[in-house]
């Protein structure tokens, strides 16, 4: 997960996320790695200052945003291997460089363009239309002034307008490249290898005390104790407004008028289908084979009337035993280019053979229901109980933002409680991960309330379908247990640490062997190791068969050749060590590179686009002048 997490903190997707975090959102409490800081500001670029509530800010909800995305196996540990606050200030000092080039460039928001990227937000609109009151609340709850998010809004298109016009000038790509590409990714090879598991080495080793001391001094992070934190919290149910709200017949009725297209039976087909199964692993001359097969099949589906009784003689779909029946289907729920086949064909048409992932099908239209507009009097009880449940939502967000306003200085939520006649509850104390009662393992709830110090009040918390204002009133800090506590702990990972040193050492001696001139299989005869083969697959795989997930192990078997079929290292897995030899290799398939190429040739236009925005930025930023404040290069 951390491997996952590091790759993607350096994305530029992530750098515009924390930069438009920055600037948008408030922090609301939580880690105060940075509270007792002296200096004003954390750096200055270009003599524009990065001010410590900019940084903090965006700091904190960048933890919010980790911790909700990863529950409870965020940690502050991670903070620190993550190197999120130096990644943070990366992101600030190259949003400012790319402001400034903007600048220089000429690059600018005229305000009819922020305008509308404003009314386009969908938390602004209602049934699609921007709505002025979702706005002001959404500026209210947040704390932002309208100016404030205008310039933030301002800024972010700005970014991007500059951004793309970097990448608008690279990512050209060569015929040779791409089918250089495909080839490399689409040659099957398949490994010979020996395992070396660790957990069959324990029984060979031991800990002593002095081991089992340098181990728990050195390693201490490792058994700590998460923090804990007890809740009360306000709630709001949408539910318990509902009876309280009223619609008008004229409300419903104009609703309805409003919206008559989302209240139209879209059109339907039904559909059977024969499919000749094909896919990547048939050989050229296997597909051409099965498409002669289902050609054939369609000449016989055109001389009968039963198409029904054919498909559940020939096709190989799932649907074979009902006679290939796929029921009723209507636009959106299968492929774009076949539907567009299928809907303008009348009750009684075939398909000619069409090639899928699957295979080769052959499709009959067997009947057709045109669109049709729901009558009035057909959806008004349907739209009634939406426009109250939309009422009654709006109604409990309503409450609970007064809720949150009310309780900022006071804190008194049992007052507010008896005062209001609103739900109150305590939780129990809970980690980060725990279940809470009636409300389950939810990472906002998490975040909300671990990001609170003792007596505070959050901003209003929604979890669908409610809402809630929470208050912590019990905090249980992390902390580190003394030795003797976790002793047994302690042993273990002793224990295993030893014997992963062992089942490495051992590995390493075998292909050392390897690498001098024995082959794999002679050696594992000799030293009394099985020996077993992952059979084919491609570079590019997500999991290798008997070895496990391959991510990390590409840059080795991109280096395999029959020339040089072992790696210079042994392959180190969850499972344990690895020592390979390629086998056999089957070339890809170049008749199958026309099919490929655009969407390969997209993603290689993609990576190019992405390596030169980063090779600008770290020309802006040679050329800058960069100020970091000390204290942030100490922590």
């Amino acid at each position: 997960m951390l491997r996952i997490l590091r790759e993607h903190a350096s994305s530029w997707m992530l750098k515009v996320l924390l930069l438009g975090v920055a600037v948008t959102f408030i922090s609301w409490g939580g880690y105060s790695f940075f509270r007792e800081k002296k200096e004003t500001y954390a750096a200055k670029v270009n003599g524009v200052t990065i001010e410590w509530n900019q940084y903090n800010d965006a700091f904190q909800m960048a933890m919010r945003q980790y911790r909700e995305a990863l529950g409870p196996s965020f940690s502050e540990k991670m903070i620190e291997e993550l190197r999120l606050g130096e990644r943070i200030l990366d992101d600030l000092i190259s949003k400012i460089l790319i402001l400034q080039e903007a600048k220089r460039l000429g690059i600018s928001v005229p305000d009819e363009e922020l305008r509308g990227a404003i009314e386009s937000v969908p938390a602004f609109q209602v049934n699609g239309q921007f709505d002025k009151r979702n706005y002001e609340r959404y500026l209210r709850v947040n704390r932002v002034t309208p100016e404030g998010f205008e310039e933030s809004q301002r800024e972010a298109l700005l970014l991007s307008k500059a951004v793309n016009l970097i990448k608008m000038n690279a990512g050209k790509v060569s015929e040779e490249e791409i089918l250089e590409t495909y080839l490399f990714e689409n040659e099957r090879i398949n490994l010979s290898f020996m395992k070396i598991l660790p957990d069959s080495f324990k029984n060979q080793v031991s800990a002593n005390e002095i081991e089992i001391k340098d181990y728990y001094q050195k390693h201490q992070e490792e058994f700590r104790i998460p923090a804990f934190v007890q809740v009360q919290y306000l709630l709001f149910r949408p539910s318990d407004f509902e009876n309280k709200i009223e619609i008008s017949a004229e409300e419903i009725k104009r609703h309805y008028e409003a919206r008559k297209d989302t209240y139209k039976i879209p059109k339907q087909i039904r559909v059977r289908d024969i499919l000749i199964k094909a896919g990547p692993q048939d050989t050229a001359d296997q597909l051409e084979v099965k498409k002669k097969k289902a050609e054939e099949i369609l000449e016989k589906a055109k001389k009968t009337k039963d198409f029904g009784s054919l498909a559940k003689q020939v096709s190989e779909a799932e649907e074979a035993s009902k006679g290939g029946d796929m029921g009723w289907i209507q636009k959106g729920s299968s492929d774009e280019q076949i539907e567009s086949i299928l809907f303008s064909m009348k009750a009684g048409d075939l398909t000619e053979v069409l090639p899928a992932k699957d295979g080769f099908h052959i499709l009959k239209v067997e009947e057709v229901k045109e669109e049709k507009q729901k009558p009035f009097e057909e959806v008004k009880d349907q739209i009634l109980q939406a426009l109250k449940k939309d009422k009654a939502k709006s109604e409990a967000s309503r409450k609970a933002e007064d809720a949150f306003y009310s309780l900022f200085r006071n804190r008194d939520l049992e007052g507010y409680s008896r005062e209001k006649n609103i739900p109150i509850k305590t939780s129990n104390l809970f980690k980060e991960g725990d279940d809470i009662p009636d409300i389950g393992k939810n990472p906002l709830f998490y975040s909300s309330a671990f990001s609170l110090k003792l007596g505070e009040i959050s901003p209003v918390v929604n979890i669908p379908p409610n809402f809630y204002v929470l208050k912590l009133v019990n905090r249980k800090d992390s902390y580190i247990p003394p030795q003797n506590e976790v002793k047994e702990e302690v042993t273990r990972k002793v224990i295993g640490m030893k014997a992963e040193e062992k089942a490495r050492q051992i590995a390493e001696d075998l292909l050392n062997q390897i690498r001098s001139g024995k082959n794999i299989r002679e050696v594992a005869r000799e030293k009394g190791v099985p020996i077993e083969e992952t059979g084919f697959f491609t570079r590019t795989v997500g999991v290798i068969s008997k070895i496990g997930p391959a991510r990390d192990l590409m840059e080795s078997l991109a280096s395999l050749t029959e020339k040089n079929p072992v790696p210079k290292e042994v392959i180190k897995t969850q499972d344990g060590y690895f020592v390979v030899s390629l086998s056999m290799h089957e070339p890809a398939d170049q008749n199958k590179f026309p099919t490929v190429k655009k969407n390969l040739e997209k993603r290689l236009i993609y990576q190019k686009q992405e390596e030169s925005l980063q090779n600008w930025l770290e020309q802006l930023r040679s050329k800058a002048k960069i100020d970091i404040n000390k204290d942030l290069k100490k922590g």
